[in-house]
């Protein structure tokens, strides 16, 4: 089942929560609609899913106009963020409710409904609590079981609004690989909100990037992060450092530009920390280093500014360059980086430099 979204537009009193948005979902996509509070984000999934209506635009199913249809016709699967189960209820019949309460022309017989619901706890895992009630699971469980009860009335969407996000991060972690997982088994189209950006790199098909109501970027993963189209969603989907004047003593920049109100952005994993000056290379102080995991963070500060700028790497890597330059806490090193961007003032794209002749 194909979404497409056409010029929707939505406002709560003076703000605007959607502006004229347009997207298109193709059948079997898994999209994340990714964007910080406020971006409209969860307003665009609610629309989607008929709880709420537009001021005006279209939402279109399969090509159909479903803009003013109801929530039940529009059979989609909607899991909240709270679970949302029914407390009263063993984890059995949480799941066969939407059977149950279709109209009695509708309604699988008894057997029908105890074979699918079985089914479906074997599909999240969770077969075994059956008889158990929601309090008697962990966060973990009680949202796959969610899950389970959306997937039970077969629908042709699923939508999901921050399904992990009251869960600790190991088990958001290993959550959102199950929820691949079980996406490339079903394969139903399926739209999820969140603001983690770890998430929605993970997990989606396709990230769509939404800022005050618009929609910013969209594309893989691997686009929206490799090539951001604004310096909002550079920021937004990672660490990044900011540079601001100069790009190069001889010039050297994007486009050969040298102007002092140029801005570059540099992440912190594209820079290399060297010993000896070189040309386009920022002299710089070592502040602290911060190890956690695998990875090493070192903040040093601009010798020319006072500002600090972020280099991040493995960790053996920062050993065995610490062991050779000799780096301590008040180091004075240099910095290059390897590649910068840099986003044109108008409709010009953004350049980008892999191997730059200068920095900053």
């Amino acid at each position: 089942m194909s979404i497409e979204i056409r010029n929707l537009n939505k406002r709560f009193g003076a703000t605007v929560v959607c502006d004229d948005l347009n997207l298109h979902i193709p059948a079997g996509e898994l999209v994340a609609l990714l964007g910080p509070s406020g971006s409209g984000k969860t307003t665009l999934l609610r629309i989607i899913a008929g709880l709420d209506v537009p001021d005006s635009g279209e939402v279109r199913f399969h090509g159909e106009d479903a803009t003013n249809t109801s929530v039940r016709e529009r059979n989609v699967g909607f899991v909240f963020q709270h679970y949302a189960l029914f407390n009263h209820m063993s984890i059995f019949e949480n799941v066969a409710f939407g059977l149950r309460v279709r109209p009695k022309e509708r309604r699988p017989a008894e057997r029908e409904i105890k074979s699918k619901v079985t089914e479906l706890l074997k599909l999240v895992q969770l077969d075994w609590v059956a008889d158990r009630y929601p309090h008697q699971l962990s966060g973990g469980q009680r949202q796959r079981i969610a899950l389970a009860r959306a997937l039970a009335v077969e629908p042709k969407v699923l939508l999901l609004d921050e399904p992990f996000g009251a869960l600790d991060a190991k088990v958001r972690k290993e959550l959102r690989r199950w929820l691949r997982r079980l996406h490339d088994e079903m394969h139903v189209t399926s739209v999820f909100v969140t603001h983690d950006q770890d998430e929605a790199m993970e997990v989606a098909d396709r990230v769509v990037v939404m800022n005050h109501g618009r929609i910013e970027q969209q594309g893989s993963p691997d686009e929206v992060y490799d090539h951001p189209a604004s310096p909002f969603v550079l920021q937004f989907l990672g660490d990044v450092n900011l540079f601001h004047g100069r790009l190069g003593a001889s010039g050297h920049g994007p486009g050969g530009v040298d102007a002092e109100s140029d801005t570059v952005y540099v992440r912190p994993h594209e820079l290399d920390i060297v010993g000896e000056p070189q040309a386009g290379a920022l002299p710089v102080t070592l502040s602290q280093v911060l190890t956690v995991g695998a990875q090493t963070r070192i903040e040093f500060k601009r010798d020319d500014d006072g500002s600090y700028v972020d280099v991040e790497m493995p960790r053996s890597d920062f050993a065995a360059l610490r062991e050779r330059l000799g780096l301590r806490s008040g180091s004075r090193v240099h910095l290059r980086a390897r590649r910068i961007t840099r986003f044109a003032v108008g409709p010009a794209p953004q350049e980008e430099l892999p191997d730059p002749a200068a920095m900053i």
